[in-house]
């Protein structure tokens, strides 16, 4: 089951969407490198410091959709992700990032 879930988190990792779930019940957040070379990605999660779990409460994925939302809205210009802004203000609502 560990090895088909892996298969079905590393399939949608390599999505184009993003704030996915994956198996450690956290939001995925793939982000393009800050630099303008050509694009290398980092795939990160982003779990919730209370350790309420998200995987099976569709209410906190929502909301961790919304934060995140609302976060990389707040954090972009133009089309550049600013990371450390965006990292800054989930971790400010209540998110912490995690290698994935």
């Amino acid at each position: 089951m560990q090895k088909l879930l892996t298969v079905v988190v590393a399939a949608g990792l390599l999505s184009a969407c993003s704030g996915r779930m994956d198996g450690r019940n956290a939001l995925v957040q793939p982000t393009m490198a800050e630099s303008p070379r050509p694009a290398q990605q980092e795939t990160y999660v982003w779990a919730r410091n209370d350790g309420r779990r998200m995987a099976n409460n569709p209410e906190l994925y929502r909301q961790g959709q919304a934060d995140q939302a609302r976060c990389r809205a707040g954090a972009t210009r133009g089309e550049t992700l600013d990371l450390s802004s965006f990292t800054r203000c989930m971790e400010t609502s209540g998110y912490n990032r995690r290698n994935s």
